[in-house]
C-alpha cells in the first residue's frame, strides 16, 4: 500500500495548491448535499483505487457494466501487466489518442447492454493532467485486496476532493462481526493462507478508521457511501482454463461471454501454490454470492485451518467476483440505497449475479442474517 501512497505523492503534493486546480477552491464547489443521487451508468465515469486483483476485477466489472469511462490508478511500471491479468497474456497492449486501453473482446454478450461505449485507462498519479480526468468522475471504488486501506486516508480524501461531482463511493472493509473468529484462525492464517482473514486488531483499527474517514469526506462533498464487507477473499477469474477436453490450442472452454466476468488465466498463473490451484476451483464451483444487510459476516471458527484452501462454499469465505460487482453495482443501484453497509459471502454456483437488474435483486432480498444463515 505505501509503494502505491509513494506513487500518488506528487498528485497529492499538488493538492496544496488551489491555483493548480481551480475547481478544488472553496467557491467552485458545490453545495453539500446536492449530490448524493445514484450514477446513471452510460452517462457516468468511475475510479477504482486500490492494488491487487480485487480491484482489476472491479474495473473489468464497471467496464462490462456499461460505464463511459473506468480509470485505475497504477504506477506506470504495471500497466501492461494489469491488463494482461484482466485480458490474458496474448493480449497485446496498446492505447488509443485517449491513452485508453484497447480491449480484446469480439463479442459483446458480456456487456450489460449488449453494446460497449465504454473505455479503461490507467492513470499515473505522479503526471499532474491526471487530476483534470479525476474531475470528471462521478463514482470511486476504494478496494483492497489485503488488510490495508486502498489508499491512506490522505490520498483517498484527495481524490473525492478532485471528484468535483461526486455523487457515490463504495469502500471495501471486512467483517467485524466476532462470531466465529479467534485463535485457531489466527493459526490457520499463519500457517495455512496468508489470505485469511482473522480479525487482527491492528487491521480491524486500521480499516475501521479508513473507512469512517471516507464516510465523513463523502459527506462534506455530498456524496453517498456504501461499505461492502468480506472475509477472506478467494478466487476472481473467470473459472474457466484450456485443459478442458474439448479445448483446441488455447481457446478458453466456458459458457458464452464468461471472460467477462473475472480475470483471465494469467491471473491462477500468478496464485498458483500446489498443482491444484483452489482459486481457479473456487471460481468453478462458487462464484454465486449472498448478500447481507449489515456486518454479520462469520468467521470460519475451529475448523478454519481444514477449509483454508477450500472451493466450497464456507463460512468466512467471500469471492473476489462478487465482492467487485458488489461494490460497482451499488454506486448505480436504488436498491443498495445510500450510506449502507453490505456482507458478501460465499455461495455455491457456477454463475454469480449479473447485471443492473440481479444485483439490483440481490440488495433489495438482503438478508439480516447471520453469516452461515443466510439465504438470498
Amino acid at each position: 500500500m505505501w509503494s502505491l501512497f509513494l506513487f500518488l505523492l506528487p498528485l497529492l503534493l499538488l493538492a496544496n495548491t488551489s491555483a493548480f486546480h481551480p475547481f478544488l477552491a472553496p467557491s467552485t464547489r458545490a453545495s453539500v448535499g446536492l449530490h448524493a443521487s445514484k450514477l446513471s451508468v452510460p452517462d457516468s465515469s468511475v475510479l477504482v483505487v486500490g492494488s491487487g486483483p480485487l480491484p482489476l476485477v472491479a474495473v473489468k466489472t464497471a467496464y462490462f457494466a456499461g460505464y463511459k469511462k473506468v480509470y485505475h490508478l497504477l504506477p506506470p511500471n504495471v500497466h501492461e501487466r494489469s491488463a494482461k491479468l484482466m485480458f490474458g497474456d496474448g493480449y497485446s497492449y496498446t492505447t488509443d489518442e485517449e491513452g485508453c486501453l484497447s480491449p480484446p473482446f469480439t463479442s459483446q454478450s458480456g456487456f450489460d447492454d449488449g453494446s460497449c461505449g465504454g473505455k479503461i485507462k490507467f492513470l499515473d498519479g505522479g503526471d499532474p493532467s491526471s487530476t483534470e480526468e479525476l474531475a470528471c468522475v462521478d463514482g470511486i471504488v476504494f478496494a483492497s485486496d489485503n488488510f490495508e486501506p486502498a489508499v491512506p486516508l490522505e490520498v483517498a480524501n484527495y481524490l473525492m476532493e478532485c471528484a468535483s461531482d461526486l455523487k457515490q463511493v463504495s469502500v471495501h472493509s471486512k467483517t467485524m462481526n466476532e462470531e466465529g473468529y479467534g485463535w485457531i484462525v489466527a493459526a490457520a492464517r499463519k500457517t495455512a493462507n496468508k489470505d485469511i482473514w482473522d480479525r487482527n486488531k491492528d487491521d480491524v483499527q486500521k480499516l475501521t478508521s479508513f473507512t469512517e474517514g471516507v464516510k465523513k469526506k463523502a459527506a462534506e462533498n455530498g456524496a453517498g457511501v456504501t461499505v461492502i464487507k468480506t472475509g477472506t477473499l478467494k478466487g476472481g477469474g473467470w473459472g474457466v482454463t484450456n485443459l478442458g477436453d474439448d479445448a483446441e490450442g488455447d481457446e478458453k472452454v466456458g459458457p458464452e461471454g464468461e471472460e467477462s466476468y473475472g480475470l483471465s488465466d494469467a491471473f491462477y498463473k500468478a496464485v498458483q501454490r500446489d498443482i491444484v490451484n483452489f482459486q481457479m476451483l473456487y471460481d468453478c464451483e462458487t462464484s454465486d454470492v449472498y448478500v447481507m444487510k449489515g456486518d454479520v459476516g462469520v468467521g470460519g471458527g475451529g475448523t478454519q485451518v481444514l477449509k483454508a484452501n477450500s472451493s466450497k462454499e464456507e463460512a468466512g469465505d467471500s469471492g473476489r467476483k462478487g465482492t467487485a460487482g458488489a461494490l460497482v453495482y451499488s454506486l448505480a443501484s436504488g436498491e443498495a440505497g445510500s450510506n449502507q453497509e453490505f456482507t458478501i459471502r460465499s455461495k455455491e454456483g457456477r454463475r454469480g449475479a449479473r447485471g443492473t437488474a440481479e444485483w439490483d435483486a440481490k440488495f433489495k432480498s438482503a438478508s439480516t442474517a447471520i453469516g452461515q444463515y443466510a439465504t438470498n
